[in-house]
Protein backbone atom coordinates (compact mmCIF):
# COMPACT_ATOMS: atom_id res chain seq x y z
CA UNK A 1 0.00 0.00 0.00
CA UNK A 2 1.85 3.25 -1.05
CA UNK A 3 1.13 6.31 1.27
CA UNK A 4 -1.18 7.59 -1.47
CA UNK A 5 -3.42 5.19 -0.38
CA UNK A 6 -2.98 5.36 3.25
CA UNK A 7 -4.18 8.67 3.01
CA UNK A 8 -6.92 8.16 0.76
CA UNK A 9 -7.87 5.38 3.21
CA UNK A 10 -7.82 7.41 6.39
CA UNK A 11 -9.58 9.96 4.57
CA UNK A 12 -12.26 7.71 4.06
CA UNK A 13 -12.44 6.38 8.02
CA UNK A 14 -13.00 9.97 9.19
CA UNK A 15 -15.30 10.76 11.32
CA UNK A 16 -17.57 13.52 10.04
CA UNK A 17 -18.66 16.44 12.42
CA UNK A 18 -21.82 15.19 13.23
CA UNK A 19 -19.99 11.30 13.78
CA UNK A 20 -17.50 12.64 16.17
CA UNK A 21 -19.80 15.27 18.58
CA UNK A 22 -22.38 12.15 18.73
CA UNK A 23 -19.38 10.04 19.88
CA UNK A 24 -17.44 12.73 22.16
CA UNK A 25 -20.72 13.22 24.11
CA UNK A 26 -20.81 9.96 26.10
CA UNK A 27 -18.79 9.87 28.96
CA UNK A 28 -15.34 7.84 27.83
CA UNK A 29 -11.94 7.91 29.60
CA UNK A 30 -9.77 10.12 27.75
CA UNK A 31 -6.06 10.13 27.93
CA UNK A 32 -4.27 13.34 28.06
CA UNK A 33 -0.78 14.17 27.39
CA UNK A 34 1.41 17.10 28.93
CA UNK A 35 5.12 18.13 28.73
CA UNK A 36 7.43 17.04 31.50
CA UNK A 37 10.84 18.21 30.95
CA UNK A 38 11.16 17.45 27.37
CA UNK A 39 8.84 14.11 28.25
CA UNK A 40 5.52 12.86 27.96
CA UNK A 41 3.51 12.73 30.50
CA UNK A 42 0.13 10.95 30.14
CA UNK A 43 -2.80 10.56 32.44
CA UNK A 44 -6.46 8.92 32.01
CA UNK A 45 -9.04 11.80 32.73
CA UNK A 46 -12.93 12.90 32.53
CA UNK A 47 -13.82 14.93 29.99
CA UNK A 48 -16.33 16.91 28.82
CA UNK A 49 -17.01 18.55 25.03
CA UNK A 50 -18.81 21.45 24.93
CA UNK A 51 -18.95 21.51 20.76
CA UNK A 52 -15.79 23.26 20.41
CA UNK A 53 -13.24 22.74 23.48
CA UNK A 54 -12.38 19.76 25.45
CA UNK A 55 -12.66 20.62 28.76
CA UNK A 56 -11.34 18.31 31.93
CA UNK A 57 -11.44 18.89 35.52
CA UNK A 58 -7.72 18.36 37.19
CA UNK A 59 -7.05 19.15 41.26
CA UNK A 60 -4.73 21.78 41.46
CA UNK A 61 -2.10 19.71 42.98
CA UNK A 62 -1.24 17.42 40.30
CA UNK A 63 1.68 17.35 37.69
CA UNK A 64 -0.62 17.75 34.53
CA UNK A 65 -1.05 21.23 36.30
CA UNK A 66 2.51 22.04 36.99
CA UNK A 67 3.48 20.50 33.35
CA UNK A 68 0.43 22.96 31.44
CA UNK A 69 1.66 25.86 33.25
CA UNK A 70 5.03 25.56 31.92
CA UNK A 71 3.73 23.98 28.61
CA UNK A 72 0.00 24.37 27.45
CA UNK A 73 0.75 22.27 24.37
CA UNK A 74 -1.42 19.13 24.96
CA UNK A 75 -2.93 16.12 23.41
CA UNK A 76 -5.82 14.58 24.15
CA UNK A 77 -6.90 10.60 22.93
CA UNK A 78 -10.28 9.71 23.31
CA UNK A 79 -10.96 5.88 22.10
CA UNK A 80 -13.03 2.56 21.61
CA UNK A 81 -12.59 -0.75 20.77
CA UNK A 82 -15.44 -3.26 19.95
CA UNK A 83 -15.42 -6.86 19.10
CA UNK A 84 -13.15 -9.70 19.41
CA UNK A 85 -9.80 -9.70 19.71
CA UNK A 86 -9.76 -13.32 18.05
CA UNK A 87 -11.50 -11.99 14.98
CA UNK A 88 -11.13 -8.96 13.04
CA UNK A 89 -14.40 -7.50 14.37
CA UNK A 90 -11.49 -6.72 17.09
CA UNK A 91 -10.77 -3.53 14.68
CA UNK A 92 -13.97 -2.36 15.45
CA UNK A 93 -12.60 1.02 16.76
CA UNK A 94 -13.55 4.39 16.63
CA UNK A 95 -10.68 7.21 18.06
CA UNK A 96 -10.72 11.61 18.25
CA UNK A 97 -7.50 12.40 19.28
CA UNK A 98 -6.65 16.51 19.68
CA UNK A 99 -3.88 18.70 19.83
CA UNK A 100 -4.17 22.06 21.14
CA UNK A 101 -3.58 24.44 23.94
CA UNK A 102 -4.84 24.31 27.58
CA UNK A 103 -6.37 27.36 29.13
CA UNK A 104 -6.25 27.41 32.98
CA UNK A 105 -9.55 28.36 34.58
CA UNK A 106 -10.78 27.91 38.64
CA UNK A 107 -13.62 25.46 39.67
CA UNK A 108 -14.30 27.98 42.28
CA UNK A 109 -16.94 26.44 44.35
CA UNK A 110 -16.66 22.86 42.49
CA UNK A 111 -19.53 22.95 40.23
CA UNK A 112 -17.80 21.88 37.32
CA UNK A 113 -16.42 18.78 39.45
CA UNK A 114 -19.94 18.04 40.47
CA UNK A 115 -21.08 18.13 36.96
CA UNK A 116 -18.61 15.78 35.64
CA UNK A 117 -19.17 13.20 38.98
CA UNK A 118 -22.82 12.86 37.94
CA UNK A 119 -21.72 12.52 34.26
CA UNK A 120 -19.57 9.40 34.50
CA UNK A 121 -21.17 7.99 38.44
CA UNK A 122 -24.25 9.00 38.12
CA UNK A 123 -26.49 11.58 40.43
CA UNK A 124 -26.36 9.06 43.33
CA UNK A 125 -22.65 8.91 43.43
CA UNK A 126 -22.82 13.20 44.63
CA UNK A 127 -23.96 11.97 48.54
CA UNK A 128 -20.77 9.56 49.21
CA UNK A 129 -18.50 11.40 51.62
CA UNK A 130 -15.52 10.30 49.34
CA UNK A 131 -17.06 11.86 46.45
CA UNK A 132 -18.02 15.21 48.25
CA UNK A 133 -14.54 15.53 49.72
CA UNK A 134 -13.31 15.52 45.92
CA UNK A 135 -15.68 17.89 44.75
CA UNK A 136 -14.60 20.15 47.26
CA UNK A 137 -10.87 20.09 46.53
CA UNK A 138 -8.96 23.16 44.90
CA UNK A 139 -9.48 22.64 41.08
CA UNK A 140 -8.93 24.16 37.72
CA UNK A 141 -10.43 23.39 34.30
CA UNK A 142 -9.10 22.77 31.82
CA UNK A 143 -10.04 24.49 28.48
CA UNK A 144 -8.23 22.55 25.84
CA UNK A 145 -8.58 24.55 22.42
CA UNK A 146 -7.96 22.28 19.41
CA UNK A 147 -5.22 23.29 16.74
CA UNK A 148 -5.53 19.59 15.07
CA UNK A 149 -8.14 16.65 15.22
CA UNK A 150 -7.59 13.54 13.75
CA UNK A 151 -10.51 11.08 14.14
CA UNK A 152 -11.66 7.65 12.57
CA UNK A 153 -14.03 5.08 12.31
CA UNK A 154 -12.78 1.43 11.28
CA UNK A 155 -15.92 0.62 10.94
CA UNK A 156 -15.73 2.41 7.64
CA UNK A 157 -13.58 0.48 6.75
CA UNK A 158 -15.15 -1.53 3.34
CA UNK A 159 -15.17 -5.31 4.45
CA UNK A 160 -13.10 -7.48 2.38
CA UNK A 161 -14.45 -10.47 0.71
CA UNK A 162 -12.88 -14.14 0.66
Amino acid sequence: MSFKDLKRMMAAMAMSKEEMESFLAHPRLARMATISNGKPHIVPVWYYYDGTNIIIPAPKATKKIKNIKNNPNVSVAIDIVEGKPEDISYLNAKAVIIEGKAEMKDDINGSFARKMYERYTGKDALENPMVQSSISMPRNILVIKPIKIISWDLGKIPKMST
